[in-house]
C-alpha cells in the first residue's frame, strides 16, 4: 500500500496519507494518528468475518477483535455534508481500489455500497494485499505472564494484537537455531545479556518462555515476572518481525539476502519476498530505557530494510533518532522511510498531516514545531 485517502470518517473530512517500507506516524494526541490505524484495523477485522474478497464483501465491521470503534454516528465525521463514507486504497503499480460505505447511526456496521477498483486493481487485486500477512500489535499488550494458553484463534506468523501468541510462535520456533540465534542476538542488541528459553507443556496446551539476563550460565533462566518488564513487553514485536523473516511459506519470487551491515547486530541470511508481511506498531517504546528505544528503532530500520512494511505510532524522539541513525549508517535507505506528521487544528476538520523526508545523513526536510521539540523547549524554560 502506498496511499491510503479517507473521506467522512472521524475527524477527517477529506485527507490522503502516504506510506513506505517504514512508516512513523507522529503527533500531538487527537491529531487524527489513531483514526489512520482504525481504518486499516477495521478493513481487516472485516476482511477476516467475511473471509471473501473486497469484491464480495458486504460490510465493514466497526465491532471486533481488532478495533471497537462503536456506533456509525461515533465514527462519521462530525461536519459531514453526505453521510457516504469512503476509504481509497493505492498502490505502488498504480492499482487503486476505493469502498464507499454508509449505515444506520446507532448501527454497528458500515455497508459497503461500492467497491470500484480501477482496471489494474480488476486484474491483479493488490492495493489491499497487506491484509493477508498483517498483524497489529497493540499499545495495551501483555506485560509479563507465566504461561499463555493455546486458542483456537491462534494463526502462524501472528503474535496477536495483545501479544498473546508470542509464546506459541516462540516454541513453534524452537527448532529453527537460525531464528533463536537472531531472536537472542536481538534482544542482547537492545537490552544486553538477554537470552530467552522457550517451553511447553504440550499435554496441557501452555507455551511459555524464561529469560535469563546474564552471561553467567551457572545462572539459570527465570520466569518473566522476574525479569525486566520492558523485555515481555518489545518480545512480540520482535519475534513478530523475525518470524516473517525466516517463515518457510514464500507468496512471491523469492531472493536471499544475507543482514550483515558492519553496524547491524543481525549476521544470518533470510528468505524474503515482496509480501512478506506488513507489522502495526502501537507505542513500540513502552516500558523500554532510552538507549533501547534508540537501539529497537535501529532494530525496525533493519526490518523495514530486509523486506517488511512496517507502521510505527510512536511519541519517542529516542525512536526517531534510532532511526535516522539506522539512515546515516545505511542500515536502510532514506527514500525507504516518511515520517507522517500529524498537527491539531483549531476547528472541526483542520487536521493535517505533513510529510517530512529525511536525507542520507539523517537530517530530516524540516522540523516544525511540535515534532518532538519538547526536550528544547524545556531547556529554553529552564535557561
Amino acid at each position: 500500500m502506498k496511499k491510503l485517502a479517507i473521506k467522512n470518517f472521524k475527524c477527517f473530512e477529506d485527507t490522503e496519507v502516504e506510506f513506505k517500507n517504514l512508516t512513523i506516524l507522529a503527533g500531538a494526541n487527537g491529531a487524527g494518528k489513531s483514526t489512520v490505524i482504525q481504518v486499516l484495523l477495521l478493513l481487516k477485522q472485516s476482511y477476516d468475518i467475511h473471509s471473501v474478497s473486497l469484491d464480495n464483501m458486504k460490510y465493514l465491521y466497526l465491532n471486533d477483535y481488532y478495533c471497537e470503534l462503536g456506533t456509525v454516528g461515533e465514527v462519521l465525521y462530525a461536519g459531514f455534508e453526505d453521510d457516504t463514507m469512503s476509504f481509497s486504497f493505492y498502490n505502488d503499480d498504480n492499482a487503486t481500489r476505493e469502498l464507499l460505505c454508509k449505515g444506520q447511526t446507532k448501527g454497528n456496521k458500515l455497508n459497503i455500497i461500492k467497491s470500484i477498483p480501477n482496471e489494474i486493481e480488476r486484474s491483479m487485486k493488490t492495493t489491499t494485499s497487506f491484509l493477508y500477512n498483517f498483524d497489529f500489535i497493540s499499545a495495551d499488550r501483555f506485560g509479563p505472564k507465566n504461561y499463555h494458553h493455546a486458542d483456537g484463534n491462534f494463526s502462524e506468523m501472528k503474535v496477536g494484537k495483545f501479544g498473546e501468541y508470542t509464546s506459541i510462535i516462540l516454541n513453534k520456533e524452537i527448532n529453527n537455531g537460525t531464528f533463536v540465534e537472531a531472536l537472542n542476538n536481538t534482544l542482547s542488541f537492545i537490552f544486553g545479556n538477554i537470552e530467552i528459553e522457550p517451553k511447553s507443556i504440550d499435554e496441557a496446551n501452555i507455551f511459555m518462555y524464561k529469560i535469563r539476563n546474564t552471561k553467567d550460565t551457572n545462572l539459570g533462566f527465570k520466569t518473566p515476572v522476574n525479569m525486566p518488564y520492558g523485555v515481555s513487553y518489545v518480545l512480540p514485536i520482535i519475534v513478530s518481525c523475525l518470524s516473517r523473516l525466516h517463515k518457510k511459506e514464500v507468496l512471491d519470487e523469492t531472493d536471499t539476502i544475507i543482514i550483515e551491515e558492519p553496524e547491524s547486530h543481525l549476521h544470518h541470511e533470510v528468505e524474503l519476498n515482496s509480501n512478506i508481511g506488513t507489522i502495526l506498531i502501537e507505542n513500540p517504546e513502552a516500558h523500554l530505557h532510552p538507549s533501547a528505544q534508540s537501539r529497537l528503532g535501529i532494530f525496525l530500520s533493519e526490518m523495514a530494510n530486509a523486506g517488511l512494511k512496517i507502521i510505527l505510532e510512536t511519541h519517542s524522539d529516542h525512536i526517531i533518532n534510532g532511526i535516522r541513525i539506522a539512515i546515516k549508517k545505511k542500515t536502510i535507505d532514506n527514500n525507504n522511510v516518511l515520517f507522517n506528521f500529524f498537527e491539531q487544528g483549531e476547528k472541526l476538520g483542520q487536521n493535517t498531516i505533513r510529510e517530512i523526508n529525511i536525507d542520507k545523513n539523517g537530517n530530516l526536510s524540516e522540523w516544525p514545531k511540535g515534532f518532538f521539540d519538547q526536550y528544547e523547549n524545556d531547556l529554553m524554560d529552564l535557561m
